[in-house]
């Protein structure tokens, strides 16, 4: 999880990828997700629908 948020620290045009959902974060659950979106964006985030393609 330290290097999820240190690569993304580092590459902020991939965390603007993923809050706007056009990319993800592989090996990282829900949940996960949530909560690293909310330490980078403070609660701001509204959930996302979770599905398959």
């Amino acid at each position: 999880m330290q290097d999820i948020i240190q690569f993304l620290i580092n590459n902020a045009d991939v965390l603007g990828k993923v809050k706007d959902g056009t990319a993800s974060l592989v090996g990282v659950s829900p949940e996960e997700l949530k909560a690293i979106m909310e330490v980078f964006f403070e609660g701001q985030i509204t959930q996302t629908a979770y599905y398959w393609r």
